[in-house]
């Protein structure tokens, strides 16, 4: 039932995907901020969200979609304007998150879209395929693909996570100085401190 429903995601992302034109940004300099995540338990809900409150800077918009892979959204998720949670009971029966929310989400074209997953989730898969973000970071292996900037390393949890993108989206900045279209970069921190850029 997983290959059946794996197999008609993947057929919905192939005909909806969004053609993007990337922009390269930073934290500093992005003007909107979305943010994908995974919700675990309490602790994992309290840490994303004071980066997100964090990210909030000079009423900075961001928008904060947190995924929780169970039946239901726990309590402690607390729905604010631009903080939605979703779960199970959302999707489609092949994985698609289906809700207002979610399309207004996707549509909207984040300078800056971070996703802070650490494993392969159905439905950040089809986040990241259909949204019109301008740059979208990640660091989850299965969804590299999908990334315009890929951070690789064993210690990337979120706070980590965060000042990596802020330290490399500098260097690639202050190297290209201009409008990414078709590329996409790959940098491994988990062997050397400074990391390695590889223009894929």
């Amino acid at each position: 039932m997983k290959k059946i429903r794996n197999f008609f995601l993947g057929k919905h992302i192939q005909k909806n995907k969004f053609l993007r034109n990337k922009v390269l940004t930073s934290i500093e300099r992005a003007k909107s901020i979305g943010i994908i995540c995974n919700i675990t338990d309490e602790q994992s809900y309290k840490d994303i969200f004071a980066l997100f409150t964090k990210l909030q800077i000079n009423d900075r918009p961001v928008w904060l979609m947190g995924y929780i892979d169970e039946k239901n959204v726990p309590f402690y998720c607390l729905q604010q304007l631009s903080a939605d949670y979703f779960c199970k009971k959302n999707l489609t029966w092949y994985g698609a998150p289906n809700f207002v929310q979610m399309s207004d989400f996707l549509q909207k074209e984040f300078d800056l879209l971070i996703d802070f997953t650490k494993t392969a989730f159905a439905p950040v898969r089809y986040m990241l395929a259909l949204s019109h973000a301008k740059f979208i970071v990640g660091s989850a292996f299965e969804n590299q693909q999908l990334y315009d900037l890929y951070i690789a390393g064993d210690d990337n949890d979120c706070a980590h996570l965060l000042k990596n993108i802020q330290f490399y989206t500098k260097i690639i900045r202050r190297q290209l100085l201009q409008t990414i279209v078709g590329n996409s970069f790959f940098i491994n921190i988990s062997h050397q401190p400074y990391g390695t850029i590889v223009n894929l």
